[in-house]
């Protein structure tokens, strides 16, 4: 649900992806090659990329304003 609500965000905003899905345990394997962490799961680790909570997405509550950050993020 998480990924296929950011496909749609990132198609209509005219921004190429590629979308890896995986467990917190394999950030780490894909970390290095990412822009953003977009997560159902509260991550407390620390990465050098930025990271978003996606359960917005689940609720629908806060939705606008996750996608609006996602999109600051990536546009930056």
């Amino acid at each position: 649900m998480i990924a296929s609500k950011l496909e749609e965000l990132l198609s209509e905003n005219n921004i190429s992806s590629e979308l890896i899905q995986c467990s917190i345990n394999e950030i780490d394997v894909y970390v290095n090659d990412a822009d953003l962490i977009v997560s159902s799961m509260d991550i407390q680790r620390e990465y050098p990329i930025p990271k978003v909570s996606g359960t917005s997405f689940l609720t629908s509550i806060g939705e606008k304003e996750t996608a609006a950050k996602i999109l600051e993020i990536l546009k930056n």
